[in-house]
């Protein structure tokens, strides 16, 4: 090694970098052009040390601790964020860094923005087919600087425009020995994510039967959460029990005891969540939170009532014809007959044939919410206003949280009555009105 001439690598990635150095540190010769792109350990990236550049040890084995300082957790959409890396290493006098800000698909993510233009400099280069941004130091950026033993970086980063998911800082750094060659170098990587801040939308729950705005609801009743985000995808649940998190996406119901509990959820998509209110949700004021991926996205309230029933339209509208269907017991046999029909979307009351005075015609309701009624004294359903026996209304044994009633027989005084409305009510509580028609 000539005493006049010092040709130092300065950077992890310097495979081409090399700069020269006069007796006490005096530059004789300093290239700016910085290291190479693409060594900074993200993915589809190596670092100089696995391309073979500096030699020595492996990667952060050497002692020395790179860290990354001023990357909020969260990032809104054009925010700007000031960051600081610093490579820290005993008995070192020149440091180099390169970094790239990418998504979870390898894409640039958002802009990397010089604050020490005499340190640091910008670059883009092609990975996989999409171009990144780097930052990287100068010739002048190589200098030991912000405390003894390390060199220090400061940039910023804005954020892309949009909420573009999870983006990671790759960073990878030299501490380099100033013996005139690669070897002896120790090259350290890390990084650090950050995730889009939620936008808590508002979130409204109501009964899956009868989607009445504003009412209250009961514990096990299937209910309808509408917002916005809510899922990525249209996800049914397919398993019994059901899941409590689809593509993501789970409910928390806190009662009014401060208890939390996840939803059991029938399916989730992006504008509407279908779930159960969870068994043993207390009676009173309940705040219902959304969340993907942990992140809460979407809040509201609902109002818990021991009973809270709503009816099943056939429509699944909660308005129209009954989702019900007809008994009917002659001759000693049980026939089940539908009470609606669907011709091209359009949903129409197949009228109910009382037949015979032989015959006794039974309804079977579906609807959800009335199960944990105060027995069927508190149970009262009229068709046209003519009141109808009601023989059971509770928990249907097909389907979670669907409950049934067994009204009848329909009393033969409603022959020829034509379309009328049903009202149901359990303990005073009245579900929303449906529709059967009597031949």
């Amino acid at each position: 090694m000539k005493n006049t001439l010092l040709k130092l690598s300065v950077v992890f990635v310097s495979c081409a970098l090399f700069m020269a150095f006069g007796l006490g540190n005096k530059s004789v010769r300093a290239n700016g052009a910085g290291p190479p792109q693409s060594r900074t350990g993200a993915p589809s990236e190596q670092t100089c040390a696995m391309s073979g550049c500096h030699t020595g040890s492996s990667v952060n084995a050497g002692g020395g601790t790179l860290t990354i300082a001023g990357l909020s957790a969260t990032y809104s959409p054009n925010q700007e964020m000031d960051i600081t890396v610093t490579m820290a290493q005993t008995n070192r006098i020149r440091y180099g860094f390169e970094a790239t800000m990418v998504d979870d698909q390898g894409r640039k993510a958002g802009d990397l923005v010089l604050t020490e233009s005499g340190r640091t400099q910008l670059s883009n280069a092609a990975v996989g087919g999409n171009v990144r941004q780097y930052i990287m130091h100068t010739s002048i950026g190589t200098s030991a600087n912000g405390g003894v033993n390390q060199g220090r970086w400061t940039f910023r980063w804005r954020a892309p425009q949009h909420r573009d998911g999870r983006v990671t800082l790759y960073v990878a750094a030299n501490a380099a020995n100033n013996n005139g060659d690669d070897s002896g170098d120790l090259i350290y990587t890390k990084n650090a994510s950050t995730q889009p801040a939620a936008v808590i939308a508002n979130v409204a729950t109501v009964s899956a039967a009868s989607f009445a705005q504003s009412s209250s609801l009961a514990a096990e009743t299937i209910v309808a959460g509408f917002g916005s985000g809510l899922s990525q995808n249209v996800v049914i649940a397919n398993t019994v029990p059901l899941p409590t998190q689809l593509d993501g996406t789970q409910v928390i119901v806190r009662d009014a005891t401060n208890t939390d509990r996840l939803a059991p959820l029938f399916f989730v998509a992006p504008s509407q969540v279908n779930y159960l209110v969870p068994a043993n949700t207390a009676v009173g004021a309940a705040t219902v939170s959304i969340q993907r991926s942990g992140v809460t996205v979407a809040q509201g309230t609902i109002q818990v009532e021991a009973v809270a029933p709503g009816l099943f339209s056939a429509a699944a509208s909660g308005q129209g014809v009954a989702a019900a269907v007809a008994l009917r017991v002659s001759g000693g046999q049980q026939i089940y007959e539908s009470i609606s029909a669907n011709s091209n979307g359009q949903i129409t009351a197949v009228p109910i044939d009382l037949g015979p005075e032989t015959d006794q015609v039974y309804l079977i309701l579906y609807g959800t919410g009335f199960r944990n009624n105060n027995g069927l004294s508190a149970v009262n359903v009229t068709i046209g206003g003519t009141p109808i026996p009601v023989l059971f209304a509770g928990a249907s044994p097909d389907f979670v949280g669907l409950d049934q009633s067994n009204i009848g027989p329909i009393p033969r005084a409603l022959l020829g009555r034509g379309e009328a409305n049903v009202v149901f009510t359990a303990n005073n509580k009245a579900a929303n009105t449906v529709i059967v028609s009597i031949k």
